[in-house]
């Protein structure tokens, strides 16, 4: 099924759009009022360009290989269990971001808004600087060889099934940080000697 001018306004209810789990092969474009969109659980190969006012966007479990350009309002983004493997600019405005079950190789820098990260069943060798305000982190089945210094306000994180050299869980991720400070300290040493 696809979604034209014709037969979109079935699926619009004041500004969310909610078109999931109707099989959809293709919107041909989302209204620019639209403030919510679910489109999960379909059969979209891509997306068109999204509303400058978009709140939430959730686009899991499709085919999509690529997302287009996020508006700067964006939110919350849930575009698990597709086909990506690359995610584009995020919006500093982002405060969940849940990438679970893709391709991915990198994420690209995290807004410092963001509260909740999950990136985990992809093929992430690393991940870049942690936002202070980030309470949950998801990264397990990985490909993981460390971890960045993990902020103080994480209350849940679960990293398990990577290839990293220790056990790193809630309870012990604060020596974790420790032990990336003495590190670096070490490695200054060693440069100035």
């Amino acid at each position: 099924m696809r979604i034209t001018k014709d037969n979109i306004n079935k699926f619009i209810e004041g500004t969310r759009m909610d078109c999931s789990n109707k099989g959809i092969t293709n919107i041909e474009y989302i209204p620019d009022g639209i403030k919510r969109l679910y489109c999960d659980n379909n059969r979209l190969t891509e997306l068109p360009k999204l509303p400058e006012n978009l709140i939430d966007l959730h686009c899991g479990d499709n085919k999509l290989t690529e997302l287009p350009k996020l508006p700067e309002s964006l939110k919350r983004l849930d575009c698990g269990n597709n086909e990506l493997t690359e995610l584009p600019k995020l919006p500093d405005s982002l405060i969940s971001l849940y990438c679970s079950g893709n391709k991915l190789t990198e994420l690209p820098k995290l807004p410092e808004s963001l509260i909740r990260l999950y990136c985990g069943v992809n093929k992430l060798t690393e991940l870049p600087k942690l936002p202070e305000s980030l309470t949950d982190l998801y990264c397990g089945v990985n490909k993981l060889t460390e971890l960045p210094k993990l902020p103080n306000s994480l209350t849940y994180l679960d990293c398990g099934n990577n290839n990293l050299p220790y056990k790193i869980t809630i309870k012990n991720f604060k020596e974790h940080n420790t032990l990336l400070k003495r590190k670096l300290i070490l490695e200054k040493i060693r440069l100035y000697h």
